[in-house]
């Protein structure tokens, strides 16, 4: 999987989670969570990253949506 495809795969994961309201508003991983759509995974810093790894790659999972990392699975 070369990086756009990860960006792809996630940008959508993360649009679905946006649209069924699953991010609170107020919470870190909201404004990361569209900093993703809009830029991409690669454009978070150390500690967006793990924001991501702690309370978006969960939720997302919970969800059954892709994580953008397949191989882990």
């Amino acid at each position: 999987m070369d990086h756009n495809d990860f960006d792809t795969q996630l940008q959508k994961s993360i649009q679905t989670l946006l649209q069924k309201n699953q991010l609170e508003p107020s919470s870190p991983a909201f404004g990361i969570a569209h900093q993703v759509v809009r830029q991409g995974f690669r454009s978070l810093s150390w500690k967006q990253r793990f924001v991501y790894l702690e309370q978006m790659e969960p939720l997302l999972r919970r969800h059954g949506l892709c994580v953008g990392r397949e191989w882990d699975r």
